[in-house]
């Protein structure tokens, strides 16, 4: 780094401006002169009096006077520009240096010249050493001056960055060429000369893209110069712009990652090559942002070609989809056109061309074969675009979605053997969807997939476009089984829209059932539900439960809902005010129950033994944690009294079976109700046994009638 602190909180920046209109000023005068010029001196050649050998040979010298005063304006107005150009950017980057700066000190914060942060130990009285926290204060003190020293250095960075970019387009500007070190190509003006620094470093990144092709590696300093190029202008479209043009558009991009990922391979320069492959990721993101741009419109057409190619051999190929998908990967903030024309231009690909997507033998390592399922995981990190993607439309006329879950012909993992082709049948239902699921979940809920430890908000709101992609999954993948990688996903989603899952499996909600059969997106109360027949959601529930923590998930959220959905009850209610909720409850974990018994006696569709599963069950249950409330709120007590009891005897458990044993009695109406109806009448004050037992009463008989009523749409006696 060329800059220190002490130059950036020291510089100043209005001879920039200065030198700006300077050289503003100095086009302004060759201008003059070339006008002055052209009426004085060409006129004497070109005005037809002077003729022959003499006069033509003036009248060329005459011409290359004026081009050079006409190149002169342009340089000096590129300069201009630059200059102001640089001023703006420095201001803003100076200005955030000082500012961290001015953030620190106000926190008691000392900064010396080099940037470094050291707390004022001087304010640390003697009082305050007896403190039983101090060492622990002290810890956190020490590691607050680390991640200060770290903003100010980055923001100085950013400076020193945005300064070698200033330099670079000045020394370009006027001429020079950076060619083991910087020379003049001619002495003449320069007639190129261009405002923009930016178009410059996307000029210089792809003149040094250009010798790692050729060369197959680049000098240390030029290996610095590219990794900065793309650290200080990854956001910026006219270098990502004028880079990508500069390599060759998506091929170049291609070909540019393939490379990178070979050098990544090798543990020499990795880290200089990874920053310069996320670089280039977050070009493409940035690049392809406004689809209103002849660059995108010419990028998509480049890429459909592109991505169609072979890049890797006969036997093994790989097509230009997959390498761009994995580029993607290391990039994120993509615009939603850009990610839905891809996803559209590779399924127009794999239908064009079947088993374009083919994994062959060992495939390539790091790149998925899946382009598409790749594209759908990037997509999940952005749920607009995941929504947007699937979502089938108030009139159904996006078919996307459908395409995916049913229709679509999922890639498969082929050999080559003495026999001819065959395919290796042992991956089918176990590899493969990931990225489908996690965009699922995403378009579905409206946020990124859930990560390990987090569990859904059973109350949480959704908007119609989202319910319409919960109902239509729901739709479609009411078949048996369901894809290992898409159960987990899946219940996430089902697990927020619990607040429509009660009222459906409970089956008193006449406005649930009559939307059940239409297009599952509709509101009441100015809010968005989805409904699907009663019997098409458990059948997808059971198809769920064939995973443990799919089946823990959606128990888990419904037992919140019902904890809400107790305290939603009106202190003074009486009559079915008070017992309609409570007996709702009862009839949906009914259903549960019965749902779960259909996973146990089925000793072929699930993957665990029948402990197991229970064991499974509990540990998501209880080891996820079932609280999102606030700790001890009353909401949440009969939640709390259930899982705390059941938590303990499970702590005890010493094997599997104990734990199973355990689990089918706390799952078991008797208990969970039992406890769930005591705690929230605990938690009102009511302490009438009559009344209570006669509550509990109620909600077991509903819950017989929901077990049964679950057994039926199951096809179970």
């Amino acid at each position: 780094m060329s800059l220190t602190y002490q130059d950036v909180v020291t510089i100043k920046l209005d001879s920039l401006a200065t030198a700006a209109a300077k050289w503003d000023e100095m086009a302004g005068k060759f201008h003059s002169v070339e006008t002055l010029y052209t009426k004085k001196v060409r006129t004497v050649s070109d005005d037809g009096e002077w003729l022959g050998v003499a006069a033509d040979s003036a009248s060329a010298r005459f011409r290359g006077t004026q081009s050079q005063l006409a190149a002169a304006q342009k340089q000096a107005k590129a300069v201009a520009s630059l200059l102001r150009d640089a001023h703006t950017q420095f201001t803003t980057l100076v200005k955030a240096v000082k500012d961290l700066t001015a953030e620190a000190k106000k926190e008691h914060f000392l900064v010396d010249s080099q940037g470094k942060v050291t707390y004022d130990w001087s304010r640390v009285d003697k009082g305050a050493r007896n403190d039983p926290d101090f060492a622990g204060w002290q810890n956190r003190t020490r590691a607050a001056e680390t991640k200060w020293t770290d903003a100010i250095r980055k923001a100085v960075r950013q400076v020193d960055d945005a300064d070698q970019g200033v330099k670079l387009a000045l020394r370009a500007a006027a001429g020079l060429r950076p060619a083991d070190g910087w020379f003049r190509i001619s002495h003449e003006f320069n007639a190129q000369a261009q405002g923009d620094i930016e178009k410059y470093e996307g000029e210089r990144a792809a003149e040094l893209r250009a010798k790692l092709r050729s060369r197959k590696e680049l000098s240390a300093s030029e290996l610095d110069e590219m990794r900065r190029l793309f650290r200080d202008n990854q956001k910026d479209e006219v270098f990502s712009r004028t880079f990508l043009d500069g390599v060759g558009g998506p091929k170049g991009a291609i070909e540019f990652n393939q490379q990178l990922r070979d050098l990544i391979g090798d543990d020499t320069n990795k880290s200089a090559y990874e920053d310069i492959r996320n670089g280039l990721a977050a070009g493409v993101s940035t690049a392809t942002r406004d689809p209103k741009t002849s660059f995108y419109s010419s990028w998509r057409e480049n890429l459909r070609k592109a991505g169609e190619e072979n890049y890797g051999s006969k036997t093994n190929p790989l097509n230009g989809y997959q390498v761009m998908v994995d580029l993607m990967k290391h990039g994120d903030h993509y615009g939603n056109r850009f990610l839905l024309d891809t996803g559209d231009d590779i399924i127009a690909a794999e239908k064009k061309h079947p088993g374009f997507l083919t994994k062959w033998g060992g495939g390539h390592k790091g790149i998925g074969n899946d382009a598409l399922d790749g594209l759908l995981g990037i997509m999940a990190k952005q749920p607009d675009a995941s929504n947007a993607f699937l979502d089938p439309g108030p009139h159904g006329t996006n078919e996307r979605l459908t395409y995916l879950l049913k229709d679509r012909e999922w890639p498969k993992t082929a050999y080559v053997g003495p026999a001819g082709i065959h395919e290796d049948k042992a991956l089918v239902g176990i590899t493969g969807r990931e990225g489908l699921g996690a965009a699922l979940e995403a378009a579905a809920t409206g946020h990124q997939p859930l990560g390990p430890g987090e569990h859904p908000n059973p109350t949480a709101v959704h908007n119609a476009a989202q319910a319409r992609v919960m109902h239509e999954i729901v739709e479609n993948i009411d078949q048996s089984p369901i894809h290992k990688n898409l159960q987990q996903p899946l219940a996430n989603a089902l697990g927020e829209y619990s607040g429509d899952t009660h009222e459906i499996l409970s089956a008193v909600d006449k406005d649930y059932i009559a939307h059940a059969d239409g297009e599952g997106a509709w509101t009441r109360d100015g809010r968005s539900h989805m409904s699907v027949p009663a019997k098409t959601l458990v059948h997808v529930m059971r198809g769920l439960a064939d995973s443990p923590e799919a089946y823990a998930t959606l128990h888990k959220a419904e037992s919140q809902y019902i904890s809400e959905e107790l305290g939603r009850i009106p202190r003074d209610a009486q009559g079915h005010d008070r017992s309609t909720p409570i007996d709702k409850s009862g009839a949906v974990l009914g259903v549960y129950s019965a749902i779960r018994e259909d996973v146990i006696n089925d000793a072929k569709a699930s993957a665990y033994t029948a402990a197991d599963w229970k064991a499974k069950v509990a540990y998501h249950i209880l080891g996820g944690g079932v609280n999102y409330l606030p700790a001890g709120d009353w909401l949440q007590r009969g939640v709390d009294t259930w899982t705390f009891a059941w938590g303990n005897e499970a702590k005890a458990a010493a094997d599997t079976e104990a734990s199973a044993k355990i689990t089918d009695e706390y799952l078991d109406a008797n208990n969970q109700l039992v406890r769930m109806v005591d705690g929230w009448a605990e938690g009102r004050g009511i302490r009438n046994k009559n009344e209570i037992q006669g509550l509990t009463a109620d909600t077991l008989s509903h819950f017989t009638r929901g077990d049964n009523w679950g057994k039926h749409l199951l096809g179970n006696p």
